[in-house]
């Protein structure tokens, strides 16, 4: 009887042995070994410097005074979270800081549009104007219950128990829904 299991030897395909899979990247002409990431940072800074050297004295001014509004920007930002988060009078100062920090967006995503080396801040000064824009949209309420926020904390400086601060508390909710009424009342008219 034949055993099945294994075919005669001359019948047996013959295979060729698959070479090995590359253990690099990809090229465009095979595998090119492992990538070092000194190398890369010395290609992208030896970049940099060419395209520094390329800069007109005017655009070298213009990059400079963009990294001064980025940082202006995030210091009002900074302000601004801070301020708006602190009890009153303290928002003022984040209310400020927000009007000068978008002031200092703009202007240093209209100044980077020009400066080559600069174009990747225009999207961190965006994010930030989103940012700022929220925080805008926060302190909409403050600013129009101004005066109960302040009357408000007035009221809890002068009681020491829980039902003063309850009775503050109501006080502040009957005068913040008359403001709102009040504006509802002058955007109909």
């Amino acid at each position: 009887m034949a055993n099945l299991e294994t075919p005669p030897e001359g019948d047996q395909p013959t295979e060729s042995p698959e070479p090995p899979p590359p253990t690099g990247p990809q090229g465009p002409h095979g595998p090119q070994g492992p990538r070092r990431p000194d190398s890369d940072r010395a290609a992208r800074r030896a970049q940099i410097e060419r395209e520094l050297k390329a800069m007109t004295p005017e655009q070298k001014r213009d990059l400079v005074r963009v990294n001064r509004f980025v940082f202006g920007f995030g210091a009002g930002a900074l302000v601004t979270m801070i301020g708006l988060t602190l009890p009153l009078p303290w928002p003022v100062l984040g209310l400020a800081a927000l009007v000068v920090s978008l002031i200092l967006a703009i202007r240093g995503i209209a100044l980077a549009r020009r400066v080559p080396l600069a174009r990747g801040v225009i999207v961190y000064l965006a994010m930030g104007l989103g940012l700022l824009g929220m925080f805008a949209v926060y302190s909409i309420p403050l600013i129009i219950t101004w005066g109960d926020q302040w009357e408000y904390q007035q009221c809890l400086g002068q009681t020491q128990t829980i039902e003063g601060q309850d009775a503050c508390r109501a006080q502040l909710e009957q005068a913040t829904k008359s403001d709102w009424a009040s504006l509802l009342r002058q955007l109909r008219d």
